[in-house]
């Protein structure tokens, strides 16, 4: 056994026996891992209400080799995202953020890439002039690529000619494949996702643009949800573990 030190962001709490939590969080060096905290439910826990989700915290815990189950032995915030659980809009998309991360990322599996991706996005959100759902879809699209399934938009899949947005006001994806159709390949695919130029030209900038300068890019809604929806059906379709997002669905019900 030995005690480590590590950053860490919340992703899920739940109650243990009397007085305690079981809380999942993703971590800088181990990736996801799950722990209990002894009495963080008693009113006057050491641990107070830091193991809310989205919480970015500094944990010291006990480790062991081949359990399923640390022990949490010390914590403290690292940074506290105040204006997430204020603002409904803000809330519902951290949370789609965690619960993506709970859902697709295996236990203790260190990656710092979709680690320091996380805590972007969220200290991105906490901000005051940013339009959530376009954090989703820059964060869906640099999961993607930091887990290996980079999306192409830019040439044909099949031709490997360059798509012609000036041209094409419609184009077909091919999911599984990550990537485009030309007007005459897609002729010959029955099965693709058809989105607007317009969607396909601020996919390619979000690949290159950071979470912040993507988060201020102003756009329709419809656009918006366009981006979301074709974010949301390429991560499904590369991972066996994501169904469904619980959180989108609660921004829909309250608009």
């Amino acid at each position: 056994m030995s005690i480590e030190k590590t950053e860490a962001v919340v992703l899920r709490a739940i109650n243990y026996r009397d007085t305690s939590k079981i809380v999942t969080f993703y971590t800088k060096r181990y990736g996801k891992m799950s722990a209990i905290a002894k009495g963080a439910r008693n009113p006057k826990s050491k641990f107070g209400s830091l193991f809310q989700p989205l919480n970015y915290l500094q944990i010291v815990f006990y480790r062991r080799e081949n359990r399923e189950l640390q022990y949490v032995s010390s914590s403290d915030f690292v940074k506290y995202f105040k204006s997430l659980t204020s603002n409904m809009d803000k809330f519902a998309i951290a949370m789609s953020l965690i619960e993506i991360v709970n859902r697709v990322m295996h236990d203790e599996e260190e990656n710092e890439r979709v680690f320091g991706l996380l805590v972007d996005s969220l200290s991105v959100l906490d901000k005051v002039d940013v339009l959530p759902q376009n954090v989703f879809v820059h964060f869906g699209l640099h999961l993607a690529i930091d887990l290996g399934f980079t999306p192409n938009f830019k040439d044909c899949l099949i031709c490997r000619k360059l798509i012609d947005l000036e041209k094409e006001r419609k184009v077909c994806y091919v999911i599984e494949k990550g990537g485009p159709l030309c007007e005459k390949c897609s002729a010959n695919v029955n099965e693709s996702f058809l989105f607007s130029n317009s969607a396909l030209l601020v996919l390619q900038s979000f690949v290159r643009l950071s979470s912040e300068a993507a988060a201020k890019a102003k756009m329709e809604p419809a656009l918006q949800n366009e981006l979301s929806n074709f974010v949301f059906v390429y991560l499904k379709k590369h991972s066996d573990t994501l169904k469904e997002i619980r959180s989108l669905k609660f921004l829909a019900a309250s608009k």
